[in-house]
């Protein structure tokens, strides 16, 4: 859920009093979301959202029963769909990509 202040001018339904905006989401809904957003595939969605909870590639590799070298693999593949060249990059896009990727 994610609650942001709403800045409106006076309406009818709305007397310039304090407002606020509140999205709501399912979070699995994320790994959904960032394919969409960047066309990435199943395996690839679930490495981007593993290193953007701050995880090591090795413990994605372990955590999705992959071997090192295909995490790797998948990784690239994220970094050239979301024109990033770091983990640190690809954080902050996915960070930044709306309240439905954010775990």
């Amino acid at each position: 859920m994610l609650v942001a202040p709403l800045m409106i001018e006076s309406t009818w339904f709305a007397t310039g009093r304090p407002a606020a905006i509140v999205f709501v989401a399912d979070p699995d809904s994320a790994p959904d979301q960032l394919r969409n957003l960047y066309r990435l595939t199943p395996a690839e969605a679930a490495v981007a959202m593993a290193i953007a909870r701050g995880e090591g590639l090795q413990a994605v590799a372990d955590q999705l029963d992959i071997s090192l070298t295909t995490a790797r693999t998948h990784l690239q593949h994220v970094f050239e769909k979301t024109e990033t060249r770091r983990q640190a990059e690809l954080v902050r896009i996915i960070a930044a990509s709306g309240p439905c990727v954010r775990q």
